[in-house]
């Protein structure tokens, strides 16, 4: 995670969705906010956020770690691609 700790990948992991929100995100938006649904971003945009945990791990992500869900919300995005300093 490029020396980055677990709380300041998460902020940058929602500071990027409020970013590149399609509607305006609340004040109550966290960790387990679905993405999606609720519209703040597209499933075009998922691409995007793909592009930009590649740069948060500092690495390219394996293919096979894509599966549906995984873009649900930040802490399914964390668990998935960047817990454990993967």
């Amino acid at each position: 995670m490029n020396g980055r700790s677990e709380a300041e990948v998460r902020l940058a992991l929602r500071d990027w969705v409020r970013t590149h929100a399609t509607v305006e995100v609340p004040e109550t938006f966290d960790d387990h906010t679905s993405l999606i649904p609720t519209r703040y971003l597209t499933s075009l945009q998922i691409a995007d956020l793909l592009l930009y945990v590649e740069e948060l791990r500092g690495k390219c992500l394996d293919v096979a770690s894509l599966r549906p869900g995984v873009f649900r919300d930040i802490d399914t995005v964390y668990a998935t691609f960047l817990a454990d300093g993967e």
